[in-house]
């Protein structure tokens, strides 16, 4: 699929591809993280997850009410201010990610979990990918739409 070339056409996009996604997907995640906490595995995991998935809704809650729907209408100078305040947050949830794929790294597996765990592995490593994606369109695509550009 091309790249959407209007700002509402890319929020629209992004809303469907990544937004549905992380939020039909990471339910199950975490769920899958606390059946193998009781298996022995990784404590703690799950609610790290968790914790990341509130800060992820949060910060897609903040695009769609207030982001979103200014770039929607053509932007204002406070616009600036909401996308720096948008590429922080992004940098808070690499600094989130990358721990969390250390410790999927060091994950174990307890005798029998091998295939939750293999499973708990492939749908971390789909929603990092999905949110390197994400954070990549908006970053490079999306956000500088809407730079301060000089005054004539």
């Amino acid at each position: 699929m091309s790249v959407p070339s209007t700002a509402a056409e890319l929020i629209d996009h992004i809303l469907a591809r990544f937004h549905e996604t992380h939020r039909r997907e990471l339910p199950g995640i975490v769920a899958l993280a606390r059946e193998l906490e009781g298996k022995g595995a990784m404590p703690t995991l799950a609610d790290d997850l968790d914790v990341m998935a509130k800060a992820l809704e949060m910060h897609m809650f903040k695009e769609e009410m207030r982001l979103f729907p200014m770039m929607e209408q053509g932007g204002n100078a406070l616009i600036v201010h909401l996308i720096d305040d948008m590429q922080a947050e992004h940098l808070d949830h690499a600094d989130v990610v990358a721990e969390l794929e250390r410790r999927m790294a060091d994950l174990g597996a307890p005798a029998g979990t091998e295939p939750d765990v293999a499973a708990l592995r492939s749908a971390f490593s789909k929603l990092f990918d999905d949110l390197a994606q994400h954070v990549q369109l908006e970053e490079t695509v999306l956000f500088p739409m809407f730079e301060a550009r000089p005054a004539s």
